[in-house]
């Protein structure tokens, strides 16, 4: 939903009485406890498409919705689950989050079974708590919006546990195995890494595992943390794209074919666009973190690599022009990030960061298509308990984000350097 920047600040704006007047409270039904949350945010960009049609227009481009609800028994057992349903976009799905049954044998150990929240980094596993945070979106590179459809959750088993160390610190730990569900074509992520093909789902055949560890220095608010996840075989199947939706080497290649064949070869003779295309790929993801509090200070930092390896791809259409048509393939990223919030008052916070990704790791790090730089500021102001409103800006030097944002930015620009703006609103209860 596209529109002019002075009507919709005028939407948000007209609803700020209306929802001051709103008294929210967390359904508390003895051992049952129902929280949620609504947010709302409106972003424009004056260069590109990014999560939505943000081009030149302040669009209501992202709706989150949440509603867990937790039991909890004589025993000890604990029962919970979370919906969570949202848009991107043009996109909108409703999904079950988490839904689980755990049990803690003790402060070092503990089980919970079901579909469980993937640890990865700092806030992954909480990402949705929106109210406790200054910037209404998490560092771009490192949390982007459409790669929460991989990493939000999966179906098995996780341990998980608290161990002293004494004068050391402690560890919090968590183990994790199972399965994921296939991600449809028409999801943010897959629109992400269309470009030789479009692909019609991804599928996790060997399911996922992985783990963290964090430890609780004797310095008192800091911690520091590793995280895995291991995605063993990931399917994509498509067919191939015509070269309007296409970019870089794959764009080249289909030139090529058109010079040497004839203009509209690539795209109409039936023997190259819309033929089948296959790959799979080993996905290994590690993230490195550090988060310091003191007082109204919160310093974080993260580095997240992802590896794509042991990758098969098989595309009959190039059998034409001579080439193999079965090849393999090593793809490698690098995210990180550098951020600092003060928390002024108990209605004011305010924080910046700056977060670097290179999507194509051993390559030239300042190649705007593949890398991207974002300064990021934003100030939060929350009238009550219950209700935050936020500001954010960006300025990004690079197209790597535009490109994997699932959003056609192929012929909207080269422009290297952009700007973003983000309103947000969130009311949690």
């Amino acid at each position: 939903m596209n529109i002019p920047l002075s009507r919709n600040l005028v939407r948000l704006l007209t609803l700020v009485p209306a929802l001051c007047c709103i008294e929210l409270r967390a359904i508390d039904a003895g051992p049952i406890v129902v929280h949620g949350s609504i947010s709302a945010t409106a972003s424009y960009s004056d260069t590109y498409n990014y999560l939505g049609d943000t081009r030149d227009a302040l669009s209501l481009n992202l709706v989150d919705v949440v509603l867990n609800g937790t039991h909890r028994f004589d025993n000890g057992l604990r029962a919970g689950a979370q919906l969570y349903g949202y848009t991107i976009g043009d996109y909108s799905d409703i999904t079950l989050d988490w839904a689980s049954l755990d049990y803690s044998f003790n402060e070092s150990f503990g089980v919970r079974l079901g579909r469980n929240k993937i640890p990865l980094g700092l806030y992954n596993d909480s990402q949705d708590l929106d109210a406790i945070r200054t910037f209404a979106s998490l560092p771009f590179p490192l949390y982007p919006k459409p790669y929460r459809a991989v990493t939000a959750s999966m179906d098995g088993l996780s341990l998980y546990g608290h161990v002293g160390l004494g004068r050391s610190g402690s560890l919090d730990y968590q183990i994790y195995g199972g399965w994921k569900e296939s991600i449809d074509g028409d999801n943010p992520f897959i629109g992400g890494i269309n470009n030789l093909a479009s692909y019609n789902e991804c599928e996790f055949k060997r399911g996922v595992f992985g783990g963290s560890l964090f430890w609780n220095t004797p310095f008192d608010g800091l911690r520091i943390g590793y995280s895995y996840l291991e995605n063993p075989k990931n399917v994509l199947d498509g067919v191939v794209n015509e070269m309007e939706f296409m970019r870089g080497s794959y764009l080249a290649l289909a030139r090529q074919v058109d010079g040497a064949f004839g203009t509209g070869t690539w795209d109409n003779s039936g023997l190259f666009a819309g033929t089948s295309i296959h790959s799979h790929a080993k996905a290994r993801l590690h993230a490195f973190s550090a988060e310091y509090t003191h007082d109204k200070w919160l310093l974080a930092a993260e580095y997240k690599r992802r590896d794509e390896i042991d990758g098969v791809i098989t595309v009959p259409a190039i059998g034409v022009l001579g080439l193999p048509t079965t090849n393999t393939f090593a793809y490698h990223y690098e995210q990180y990030y550098g951020m600092v919030t003060y928390q002024a008052t108990d209605q004011i916070g305010c924080g910046v960061y700056y977060a670097y990704e290179n999507t194509a790791r051993g390559s030239s790090s300042s190649d705007p298509l593949t890398t991207s730089k974002d300064w990021a500021a934003a100030i939060s102001y929350a009238p009550n308990e219950y209700w935050i409103f936020k500001v954010e800006g960006h300025l990004v030097d690079g197209r790597s984000l535009v490109y994997s944002a699932g959003d056609d930015n192929r012929t909207s620009g080269t422009d290297r350097t952009w700007t973003y703006l983000v309103l947000k609103t969130t009311f949690s209860f």
